[in-house]
């Protein structure tokens, strides 16, 4: 099944095409269900179909893939290779660091720069974050600097690993899929 396939047709400027502007989330299509879900890590150079025709014998279905792991824009939010994470960053923050694409990355790294740091964390629980006042005022081996290139660097690598809708939900998947999109 295509993913467009299923989506209704509305008529604009007398002609019939595909309403793709409808959204759906996996949570919301497959409310109240329990679904099993298989962990994957990705390998350098893994696409969405790729994953689709090893894991399910059907290239279509990439979008399950993507829909499975709340991808929305897979050129932005899909696990990049190392060059393909440099690439982006060049681009990302040529502007910010006003620097030539070849020096951006240095920049993101730097460590005697402050506009390239995105937070002060602790170490041993990450999600305990504190200002740079607080940082400079109470210096302590109990938080780190946080700069763009590590940040663009985890962001990447916790999307490595996937989760795979078990196979044998298929066809509950695709049905409901059908449903959902067209309203129901």
């Amino acid at each position: 099944m295509s993913y467009f396939k299923e989506f209704p047709k509305v008529v604009i400027n007398k002609q019939e095409v595909l309403d793709i502007t409808r959204k759906v989330s996996l949570s919301s299509a497959l409310k109240f269900a329990s679904i099993d879900y298989s962990n994957y890590t990705l390998q350098d150079g893994d696409t969405p179909e790729m994953i689709a025709h090893y894991y399910y014998d059907d290239v279509e279905l990439a979008w399950l893939v993507l829909l499975s792991n709340d991808i929305v824009d897979p050129y932005t939010q899909w696990y990049k290779t190392q060059e393909q994470l440099e690439e982006y960053i060049k681009v990302q923050y040529e502007t910010q660091s006003a620097s030539t694409v070849s020096a951006v990355l240095e920049w993101t790294k730097k460590p005697t720069i402050a506009s390239n740091i995105v937070r002060y964390q602790s170490k041993l629980t990450p999600e305990i974050q504190i200002n740079y006042a607080t940082y400079i005022a109470n210096p302590t081996a109990e938080f780190e600097v946080v700069r763009i290139y590590d940040e663009e660097y985890n962001l990447n690598e916790s999307r490595r690993t996937i989760k795979l809708v078990n196979k044998s939900y298929l066809g509950f998947i695709r049905n409901r899929f059908k449903e959902v999109i067209n309203g129901g």
